[in-house]
């Protein structure tokens, strides 16, 4: 492969998605890490954690009354919006992806904790595994990629050498073939299917 010539094609593409073994397990980790931290913040905090499960309903109360449609459109370009921001941002040392998939993670530990009271635990598996499975492994997908990335400026600084406008040419090509490829099915399990297993398991 030349110096700063993108191949494209499914070999290629996994031979740089083995690249990113590393980076995806640390991203793993924090994840999982996050997840627990949010899903223990409501035994130890209760009242600001119910405040933060309203506030964050209420964040997203508007999009429900959108025709199914718009709504997967904007879970779409929400998810691959800031994933792919992850993904760039990840050149100021990864501290942006980092930061990404912990907030994520405490998010999502904290609303599977008080939506399985509130609605019961059979409810929220059912609400997230569909198109859980392949949108949270995506996000964490763009923030490892993005954390990659990090450590090859940082390397740079150091004096080492690294041909960064070709890696990032190279993650953003990554990034279209499959990443948002993908968000944009789990958006439309979201919006179709999701209602769908929600209504046979209650």
């Amino acid at each position: 492969m030349q110096n700063g010539k993108i191949k494209t094609g499914y070999h290629n593409d996994m031979q740089y998605l083995r690249t990113l073994g590393s980076y995806f397990l640390a991203i793993i980790v924090i994840f999982i890490i996050s997840l627990a931290a949010g899903y223990c913040y409501p035994f130890y905090f209760p009242e600001e954690a119910t405040a933060s499960f309203e506030d964050i309903g209420g964040m997203f109360e508007w999009i429900t009354a959108l025709h199914p449609v718009l709504l997967m459109l904007a879970i779409f370009a929400n998810n691959a919006l800031k994933s792919f921001a992850a993904l760039l941002l990840g050149l100021g040392f990864g501290i942006i992806p980092v930061l990404f998939v912990a907030s994520n993670g405490f998010i999502v530990g904290l609303v599977v904790n008080l939506s399985s009271k509130t609605e019961g635990l059979l409810f929220t598996v059912a609400a997230i595994t569909p198109h859980g499975i392949i949108e949270i492994p995506m996000i964490l997908l763009s923030a490892a990629i993005g954390l990659r990335l990090g450590c090859l400026m940082f390397s740079v600084i150091k004096g080492k050498t690294a041909d960064i406008k070709y890696e990032v040419k190279k993650s953003v090509t990554f990034y279209l073939h499959w990443i948002m490829p993908l968000l944009f099915l789990s958006a439309l399990i979201e919006c179709f299917i999701t209602p769908l297993v929600i209504l046979v398991v209650l």
